[in-house]
Order: C-alpha cells, then structure tokens, then sequence
C-alpha cells in the first residue's frame, strides 16, 4: 500500500524560529552582551537548502533498510511517499509524521546554528542519531509483521 506523509514548510519554520528564540533568551540570560539568535526571512532559501539535505540524508538511511521511500518538495509541502505491504499498520502514520517533523528540524537548525553560532549547536549534533534512529524504527514498525510475546520476565527484567 502507498502512503504519504505531509509536512507543512510552515509548521517547520515555526518550530526553527520558537527554538531559536528560546535558546536566545536563554544566552541572554547568562550573557547580557548576547546577539539574538532569530532567523529572518532572508534565510528562507538557505533553510530550503538545509531541508533538501535533511530530507536527502532522511531517505538515504531509511532505504538502506526499507524499499520505495521518496521525497518531493513543492510549494509549502515536504511529502514523502512509501509503500508498505499492508494497511494494518496506518495507525502509526501519526507518530512516523512526529519523529520526521522532529528530526527535520533538529536537522536544520543544526545546520543553521552551525553557520551563525556553531558554539550553541552542540545539544543539536547530540541529539542528530536519536532522532535518526527514531525515525528508522518507526519505518520498521510498517515493515516487521511478526509480534513478539512477552513474558512477564521479559518486562521484569529477571
């Protein structure tokens, strides 16, 4: 079954300019001598840049493991498109849309902290492979059928 996840330019935007904001206020607080840290409009196309590689990066390692995996952008839209074998499971396109819209961002505003003020991107290159390998687990979760049974050792931990 073919499906496909849209992401609004604007959602992502929004998300980049809050963290920014909140990380800026949060320098000036221990640094009165801080810049702002704000993204204006004149970053618009390098963004755009910033989520082709995101996007390209993104694709790159979930086809390694999983087949048929695109993306376009047009417009205000990010989709990407898959196929599964089954319908059984589009209950999780919710959560696959999160962990991609959450790792779009971190993405490129690493990117972006990177060109402005490479210091402040350190939190974002930490947390670059968990968003990563969130993202490819909530793939294998469409691709793996078999259910595994748990014991209540299993969850105990014995």
């Amino acid at each position: 079954m073919k499906n496909s996840i849209t992401i609004k330019w604007n959602e992502l935007q929004q998300q980049i300019d809050l963290r920014n904001y909140y990380m800026g206020e949060s320098v000036k607080r221990k640094d009165n001598n801080a810049d702002t840290i704000q993204s204006s409009k004149d970053d618009e196309e390098l963004f755009l840049m910033f989520a082709h590689n995101a996007c390209n990066e993104l694709v790159t390692a979930v086809a390694l493991r999983f087949p048929s995996i695109g993306y376009t952008i047009e417009g205000n839209d990010i989709t990407f498109t898959f196929e599964t074998p089954d319908d059984t499971r589009s209950h999780l396109l919710p959560m696959l849309t999160q962990a991609i819209k959450d790792y779009l961002v971190n993405e490129m505003t690493m990117q972006w902290l990177l060109l402005r003020q490479p210091n402040l991107a350190q939190t974002y290159i930490s947390l670059r492979g968990n968003l990563n390998s969130n993202v490819q687990f909530m793939f294998a979760k469409f691709y793996n059928r078999e259910r595994r049974r748990r014991r209540a050792t299993d969850l105990a931990g014995i």
